[in-house]
């Protein structure tokens, strides 16, 4: 089998950098063409026939989800992968509900996480001569795939939200409204996605960064503690050897 092409769009220069450093073809792609906006990318659509697009939602001229729209009315089985900030997630839910394939968060992305997205979206390139009975279970899995892209998002979406706030007061309830759930739902979804309870991924992260920051920052020990979130000192010494079997002072000292 021939490479499946992708055309990529992004006015941002640093992110076309990055995604030209990907290994394309050792996975079975081609980057057919770079689009500074969703015009540039339209056209470039038209001209190389690409077997996948991804755009970045926010551009200049026209904007990814005008550009998808026009693509997926055009070409309904065209995967559509989203390069999108957590700032942008009413828009990234917009986009899922048009069937866009899939969506990667800006600056966070790894390469594992681009080709599984890439794969997902070959994955849904519509085989030769289907029979009349494929094309209802395909709309089926097309469904439960989009549902599935937007309980992904939420959950990264609160993961960001969680990791700029570390150092300030929040809850379960206050993370579930900033990512438009209900507490309840969002807390078994939170789990299921992450193998741990809410309070459980908090304190984890907070912990992490406390340890980052002893060992890579000059930071007091307990400016450390404020900075993630821990304004009691004492409370976070025991909860930090809890964790690490040491003081914040030792785990400092035994890291140079």
């Amino acid at each position: 089998m021939g490479l499946t092409k992708v055309i990529i769009a992004d006015d941002e220069v640093p992110i076309r950098e990055q995604l030209r450093l990907f290994a394309w073809e050792a996975h079975g792609y081609e980057l057919a063409g770079e689009a500074r906006h969703g015009q540039e990318a339209l056209e470039l659509c038209e001209r190389l026939q690409p077997g996948i697009v991804v755009t970045d939602i926010v551009m200049p001229v026209m904007d990814g989800l005008r550009l998808a729209r026009l693509l997926l009315d055009r070409q309904p089985a065209l995967p559509v992968i989203l390069l999108t900030s957590h700032r942008e997630f009413d828009y990234a839910r917009q986009a899922l509900a048009l069937g866009v394939s899939d969506y990667l968060l800006k600056g966070t992305f790894r390469d594992g996480e681009l080709l599984a997205a890439l794969d997902k979206a070959k994955a849904r390139l519509p085989a030769p001569a289907p029979d009349s009975g494929t094309a209802s279970a395909s709309d089926d899995d097309d469904a439960t795939a989009a549902a599935a892209a937007a309980k992904r998002y939420e959950i990264r979406h609160a993961e960001a939200f969680i990791d700029e706030r570390l150092s300030e007061p929040f809850d379960l309830t206050a993370v579930a409204a900033h990512v438009g759930l209900s507490p309840n739902y969002f807390g078994l979804l939170f789990r299921k996605a992450t193998g741990e309870s809410f309070p459980e991924y908090v304190k984890r992260k907070r912990l992490d960064k406390a340890a980052y920051l002893l060992r890579h920052s000059p930071l007091k020990v307990y400016e450390v503690a404020a900075a993630v979130g821990f304004p009691n000192y004492r409370h976070f010494t025991e909860v930090f050897c809890r964790r690490f079997g040491r003081s914040p002072r030792e785990f400092r000292g035994g890291h140079g």
